[in-house]
């Protein structure tokens, strides 16, 4: 007996025409922001009515979540097929993955301006995703606190390196000569050469300490 790989029939046809209007309403957002694009556009759009939309979606709403969704979704797929763990690597991967889906980062960048006001449906998704943000590119490692660079904590480089990140692409909008990956490259190196650097000031002044200590017992 043959298995069942998936949904058939009415089913079947009803998730791929949501993933279909979940598309289209992530490049009409796109090109518009959430706050100008209206149903009745998205429907033209798909050649439906705004019925046949909000049979899908309960609401404009509803379906912004999807289309953020989507973006992280996208991003969280790349990853896991790299296996990469190192917050340097990753954060360069975010990048590329960034430049090579412009539709999806111009979305991104778009709504995150828009949902700075605290009464945008998405206000309260972006504030999560710079928790989790930071999350992840915090350095989890344990010489990441004794190699702070110039005392700066694991947790301010992280903030920064989200900055970056995000800063990065709001520049790609208005430059297309920028290479966002070597930037974010560029950003990380400079931080592991900090922390090489303070590593051995912090070694060096140690020495110099056990050197004084041991001075000061023979002179005794």
């Amino acid at each position: 007996m043959a298995e069942r790989t998936g949904p058939r029939g009415p089913y079947r046809k009803g998730l791929q025409r949501r993933r279909e209007i979940i598309a289209a309403a992530a490049e009409l957002f796109a090109e518009s922001g959430y706050a100008h694009s209206s149903m009745r556009e998205l429907a033209r759009r798909m050649s439906l009515t705004q019925t046949g939309v909000l049979h899908h979606f309960a609401d404009k709403e509803e379906l912004l979540i999807e289309v953020l969704n989507l973006r992280d979704s996208s991003v969280a797929e790349y990853l896991s097929e790299l296996h990469a763990t190192d917050i340097a690597t990753r954060s360069r991967e975010v990048a590329r993955h960034s430049a090579e889906h412009e539709g999806l980062t111009s979305l991104y960048v778009i709504l995150s301006a828009e949902a700075i006001d605290r009464d945008h449906p998405a206000h309260q998704y972006f504030i999560e995703r710079y928790r989790v943000a930071q999350m992840l590119t915090l350095d989890p490692g344990p010489e990441a606190a004794e190699n702070a660079p110039m005392g700066v904590s694991p947790e301010v480089i992280a903030t920064l390196g989200v900055a970056v990140q995000d800063g990065l692409q709001i520049q790609r909008r208005y430059r297309d000569d920028l290479d966002v990956v070597e930037a974010v490259d560029a950003f990380w190196r400079l931080v592991a050469a900090a922390r090489a650097h303070w590593a051995q000031q912090s070694t060096s002044e140690d020495a110099d300490r056990r050197d004084g200590d041991d001075s000061g017992r023979d002179q005794l």
